[in-house]
C-alpha cells in the first residue's frame, strides 16, 4: 500500500501555469468585466491555498507521528519538514505583504485587500515592486530563487525536483529583455497584481506540500505504518476554461490501495475514467458543478465535490503602436488566447498580409489606400470545439514625412532643424538632408534621393545647384562655405523613397539663414 497525504501529481504544473497566463493575458485589458475575473480567479486560489494548507497540516502531523513512534529513523525527515514549513510560511507572508503594501499604495493606510477599491490602478503595483533601490520586485525574486534552490534540495527523487523546479521557475517566454518582475508587475492593475502574488503563495504552498510528501514517503514503511484517513481528492487542471474547451481533473483518494480499483460514481452513475480523469462539459458559460462518490469496498465510500467556471472565448489581441494599423508598414501586436499555446495560433488578414514574428508577437502589413482590415485567429484545442477569433482594425495613411538637417549640439545630442536659422558649423555637419516621420508614436526614416538647394547671387539671381543624392555636393559644400552671415539660401525639390518602395516629392521648402 503506497500512501500520499498530498496527491497532487507533476500535472499540477499545469494548473499554476494555466493561472499565470490566464492573468497575464487579461491584464492587458482592463475593463470592467477583466476586473471581476481577477476576483473569481483570485477566490479560486484561495480556496486551493486553503485545501494545500490544510494537507500540509496534514503531512506534517504524520511526520511527527511516525517520529514519535521510531525517533531515530525519521529524525532527519522531522527535523527537514520543520525546516519547510517554517521557510515556506516565511516566504508566504512576505507575498502577503507585498499585497497589502501594493493595495495600501492605491487606496490609502485603510486599503483592505479584500476590498479593492483602486483594482484598475496601474501605478501601485510598479511603485512597489519596482521603485529604483527600495523596489520589492527584485528582491522577491531573488527570494524566490533561494526557496526553489532550497526545496529542490530537499527531495531525492529527480521527477520530483524537476516539478518543483518547473513550478517555480523564474524564466518567463518572450520577456523581450525585460527582468521577471518588469513583465509581471510593470503598469499591470492592482487587481492582478494582487492575484501575481497570490498565484505565487499558491506555487509556495503547493511546492511545500510536494517537499513534506517526498520527506514523509523516504519513512514509511508498508509493514510499519498504517493509513489513518483517506480522503477523495479533485484535482483540476484549471478550475477556469473557455467556452468550448473542455474542463480536465483528476479525481484519486489521498491513499491508495494497489490490491484494489475503486468505482467512482458521478451524480449517481458509475464513471469510468481515462487514467483517473474525469472530463466535464465546458458549452455553457458559467459556474458548473458536479459530484459523486468513489467506493472502496463494502461500506468504504469517499465522497467529493467540485466546481468549475465556464468563460467566454477571450483573445488578447493589441498593437504595440495605437489601437489602428498603418498602411504600408510593418504593425507588430500581440495575440494571446489564454490557454492555447501560441505556436498553435493561425491568421489571416482580409487584406494585405500577415506573418508570425516570434512567440506571441505578429506582424500585418496593410495594403496603401486601405481603410480597414479583418484579422481572424484560429486555433484547435485538443478534446474541444476550434476556437475562431476576428477582429476588425482601422487602418491610418501614414503621415507626410517631413525634411529636416541634424546635427550634434556641444553636449553631442542629435538635434533637427527644420526651417530658419543655423550656425555654419552646424550646417555643414549635417552633411546633408534626412526625412522621415516623427509624430510621437511613429519614428519611421525615408531615404532621400535628391534635393535641390537654391543659391542668390549678389545681383539677386537664382542659382540652382543640384543633389542626386541626401548628400551635399561639393559644389554645394563651397557655396556655403562662400555664404556670408545672415545669407539665406532654400532647399527644394526634395525627393524619398516611401515604405512601398516608390519614389516621391516631398512639398515645402526649407529656408535657412547661415549665422
Amino acid at each position: 500500500m503506497a500512501v500520499s497525504n498530498n496527491p497532487n501529481s507533476p500535472r499540477q504544473k499545469m494548473i499554476n501555469l494555466m493561472y499565470l497566463v490566464f492573468i497575464a493575458m487579461m491584464a492587458l485589458n482592463v475593463s470592467s468585466e477583466v476586473l471581476e475575473g481577477f476576483e473569481v480567479v483570485e477566490n479560486s486560489l484561495q480556496k486551493s491555498i486553503a485545501n494545500a494548507t490544510h494537507r500540509n497540516e496534514i503531512a506534517m502531523q504524520d511526520l511527527a507521528f511516525i517520529y514519535d513512534l521510531y525517533p531515530a529513523r525519521a529524525l532527519n525527515e522531522y527535523t527537514k519538514g520543520y525546516t519547510v514549513k517554517s521557510e515556506s510560511d516565511n516566504l508566504f507572508n512576505y507575498l502577503e505583504e507585498l499585497k497589502i503594501r501594493i493595495v495600501q499604495e492605491a487606496d490609502g493606510k485603510t486599503g483592505d485587500i479584500n476590498n479593492i477599491k483602486g483594482k484598475e490602478n496601474l501605478d501601485a503595483a510598479a511603485r512597489v515592486m519596482l521603485a529604483p533601490v527600495v523596489g520589492e520586485g527584485r528582491k522577491l525574486r531573488e527570494r524566490m530563487e533561494a526557496y526553489r534552490t532550497e526545496m529542490a534540495a530537499m527531495v531525492a527523487d529527480p521527477a520530483k525536483t524537476e516539478v518543483i523546479e518547473s513550478v517555480l521557475d523564474m524564466e518567463l517566454p518572450s520577456a523581450n529583455g525585460r527582468s521577471w518582475e518588469q513583465v509581471l508587475f510593470d503598469t499591470m492593475p492592482v487587481a492582478a497584481a494582487v492575484t501575481i502574488l497570490t498565484k505565487l503563495q499558491s506555487d509556495v504552498r503547493y511546492v511545500e506540500g510536494e517537499v513534506l510528501s517526498s520527506l514523509q514517503s523516504s519513512v514509511i514503511d508498508v509493514e510499519a505504518y498504517r493509513v489513518n484517513k483517506i480522503e477523495a481528492m479533485v484535482i483540476p487542471e484549471s478550475q477556469i476554461v473557455m467556452q468550448g474547451t473542455p474542463y480536465r481533473a483528476q479525481i484519486v483518494l489521498a491513499a491508495l490501495d494497489t490490491t484494489q480499483r475503486p468505482e467512482i460514481f458521478i451524480t449517481g452513475s458509475n464513471t469510468p475514467l481515462q487514467d483517473d480523469w474525469y472530463t466535464g462539459g465546458a458549452g455553457a458559460i458559467g459556474q458548473q458543478f458536479f459530484s459523486g462518490t468513489m467506493v472502496l469496498g463494502p461500506n468504504r465510500e469517499y465522497p467529493f465535490s467540485s466546481s468549475y467556471f465556464v468563460t467566454e472565448q477571450i483573445a488578447t489581441i493589441e498593437p504595440h503602436l495605437t489601437t489602428m494599423l498603418y498602411e504600408s508598414i510593418e504593425n507588430d501586436f500581440n495575440v494571446a488566447l489564454p490557454g492555447v499555446p501560441s505556436g498553435s495560433v493561425t491568421a489571416s488578414i482580409s487584406e494585405g498580409s500577415i506573418t508570425h514574428k516570434d512567440g506571441i508577437v505578429w506582424t500585418a502589413i496593410p495594403p496603401a489606400g486601405a481603410t480597414s482590415v479583418n484579422i481572424t485567429f484560429r486555433a484547435n484545442v485538443v478534446g474541444g470545439s476550434p476556437i475562431s477569433i476576428e477582429k476588425e482594425f482601422r487602418v491610418r495613411r501614414l503621415p507626410a514625412p517631413q525634411a529636416y538637417l541634424e546635427y550634434r549640439d556641444a553636449a553631442g545630442t542629435p538635434q533637427r532643424f527644420f526651417s530658419g536659422v543655423i550656425a555654419r558649423r552646424n550646417l555643414l555637419a549635417a552633411n546633408g538632408i534626412l526625412a522621415g516621420i516623427d509624430d510621437g508614436v511613429l519614428d519611421i526614416p525615408y531615404q532621400v534621393t535628391g534635393f535641390q538647394i537654391r543659391f542668390i547671387d549678389s545681383m539677386g539671381n537664382i542659382v540652382p545647384v543640384v543633389s542626386q543624392s541626401g548628400s551635399f555636393t561639393p559644389d554645394q559644400i563651397s557655396r556655403i562655405q562662400a555664404l556670408p552671415l545672415g545669407r539665406q539660401f532654400f532647399i527644394t525639390n526634395i525627393t524619398v523613397r516611401d515604405p512601398g518602395n516608390q519614389i516621391v516629392n516631398l512639398p515645402g521648402t526649407i529656408a535657412v539663414t547661415v549665422n
